[in-house]
């Protein structure tokens, strides 16, 4: 008996690629190192991304700026939330100078040459998950967007190099804790849509996320998350 026991334990659980550690064997980040399993798939990710931005670089040279073309009209927008954070946005972008093009917030539809972005919702996320629990004095954060290649060539959108978010001036770490994080290849004319998701101290004052809309230039936009 206590051999099938320890034989079913095993069928559900397996080691840690990195600390060695019994975990859950679905789990996608050890609850004892935070390092993800599985690793050779970020770098198909990134691979693919980089297959991706040379065939768009080839496809053309165009310089437009990111634009505010509109705003997003969903009912998942809190409008208390929605106010506050524009009033961050506003005082972000007076702080960037220069740069207040270029930062936009929840509710923004921005163009860039390829892609068009609507930024739907940013808010602080609580998994369910007792193995996905963010560190003492940290806080899970989700920012949800809609893309739509508006391009010639294939545009891939990577939740692993895409995006960059900060906290108070540092580097947030990525959080795998939602099952509809944005990774897509998106042909001409066509839509994905899904989330990026961050682990942040939770009494940050300042949340800002950043997506890379060409891997040789290194242009970002900025969005406003807190």
């Amino acid at each position: 008996m206590e051999q099938e026991v320890q034989e079913k334990r095993q069928e559900d659980t397996k080691i840690c690629k990195h600390c060695q550690s019994e975990i859950p064997k679905k789990a996608k980040v050890c609850p004892n190192c935070r390092k993800k399993q599985g690793g050779k798939v970020k770098w198909i990710v990134i691979g693919v991304l980089v297959l991706a931005v040379i065939g768009s670089a080839l496809g053309g040279n165009d310089t437009q700026e990111p634009a505010k073309t509109g705003e997003v009209t969903t009912q998942s927008v809190d409008a208390d939330k929605d106010e506050g954070t524009k009033e961050a946005g506003e005082a972000t972008s007076e702080a960037a100078g220069e740069e207040v093009d270029n930062t936009f917030v929840v509710g923004d539809i921005v163009e860039t040459p390829d892609l068009k972005i609507s930024y739907i919702s940013a808010q602080e996320y609580t998994s369910d998950n007792q193995f996905m629990q963010p560190k003492d004095g940290n806080a899970y954060y989700r920012m949800e967007f809609e893309f739509e290649n508006t391009g010639d060539t294939d545009q891939t959108i990577s939740s692993l190099a895409s995006w960059n978010c900060y906290a108070d001036g540092y580097v947030a770490d990525s959080a795998y804790v939602g099952d509809d994080q944005i990774d897509a290849t998106i042909s001409p004319g066509k839509k994905a849509a899904g989330a990026v998701y961050y682990e942040v101290p939770a009494d940050a004052k300042e949340i800002t996320l950043e997506f890379e809309t060409n891997f040789w230039s290194q242009d970002k936009i900025v969005f406003v998350v807190k």
